[in-house]
């Protein structure tokens, strides 16, 4: 009996060191090289993507990952569905309508929200004090970004409809045209409004609707991706949880990492800081969200909107960050 209680100890034993060794080759890769190309356009959004490749965990996970720099979401999505990059890092507006036009797309993740990102800017001394004031008033956006949606939700929920003149802009141009006399505002997100604070001597006045719109910042593949390179990516979505542990612990450290990704003076990075929830998940929130954008675009959006959303990727990571009910 004595020999084996004991036997079975050491068989125990045996298994659990198994698991644990496993456990730690697995999270550091297969020890194969793979590259990934991400599609990302500097912005503070994607915090968990520069400290993850400045901090080394992407290459602690056996992954070589090149970031394409592309102007907005809208642009890191056509990269990702014409094959020139692996992922895309986007807001939840690109992704839904890459879903609209039935494109294979997968969503693996959000890495970012926030309901601060987005607000309505205009030269100091504008008058800018309430949505009210914007009657009368030109104001631009970037077409099918977040801008976009942004105002439209302002507009309609202000009671504004029809007192507006919008004047699509891309987003690289919104904040000269501004300057310029184009437009009297202009619904721009952080690092546009950032990337263009020079134009304005004497400042800009700035309208923000906290709670008007979260937005998400979200990781998207291609279905061939997927299929082909489903182990790097969940080598990536490691690192990237690593690196949200890694900020959490020491934002102070990851403030200039992000100042450098996205070419944002670091004071302005920490001023904005608190705006931001660098968490990686997948949840019904997200979920509705692209429901709602796909009915308002016209769509109808059924279960069969659940194939979009790649969940065992992230689930294999860390089955507590997904809580979508598929």
């Amino acid at each position: 009996m004595i020999v084996w209680r004991s036997w079975k100890l050491l068989l125990a034993t045996f298994l659990l060191t198994g698991l644990a060794v496993g456990g730690m080759i697995l999270a550091r890769g297969n020890g194969t090289k793979q590259h990934l190309v991400v599609a990302e356009s500097r912005q503070m959004m994607s915090a968990l993507i520069f400290v993850a490749q400045a901090d080394g965990y992407f290459a602690e996970q056996g992954l070589s990952v090149e970031i394409m720099p592309v102007a907005n979401g809208k642009l890191a999505m056509e990269a990702l569905m014409d094959s020139r990059s692996d992922l895309a890092l986007s807001s939840d507006v690109p992704a839904a309508g890459a879903m609209l036009a039935g494109k294979p797309i997968r969503i693996l993740s959000t890495v970012q929200t926030s309901d601060r990102d987005i607000v309505i800017a205009s030269p100091s001394g504008s008058g800018l004090t309430s949505p009210a004031t914007l009657a009368g008033k030109r104001v631009g956006f970037s077409p099918d970004t977040n801008s976009q949606h942004f105002l439209d939700l302002l507009i309609t929920q202000s009671g504004l409809t029809g007192m507006v003149t919008v004047v699509p802009i891309e987003s690289d141009r919104i904040m000269q045209a501004l300057a310029d006399g184009q437009i009297d505002a202009a619904s721009v997100w952080t690092t546009v409004r950032v990337g263009g604070a020079a134009l304005f001597p004497k400042g800009l006045d700035i309208l923000s609707m906290p709670g008007l719109y979260t937005g998400s910042w979200i990781l998207s593949a291609r279905r061939d991706v997927v299929e082909t390179k489903r182990d790097a990516l969940v080598r990536f979505e490691r690192a990237l949880l690593a690196a949200e542990w890694s900020i959490l612990k020491d934002r102070e450290r990851a403030i200039p990492i992000v100042a450098a990704g996205t070419g944002i003076d670091e004071t302005l990075v920490r001023s904005h800081w608190e705006s931001y929830g660098f968490t990686l998940r997948l949840d019904q929130a997200l979920l509705l969200s692209l429901e709602g954008h796909l009915r308002r675009a016209g769509g109808n959006p059924g279960p069969e909107m659940l194939g979009y959303l790649q969940s065992d990727i992230l689930r294999e990571v860390d089955p507590t960050r997904v809580t979508v009910l598929d």
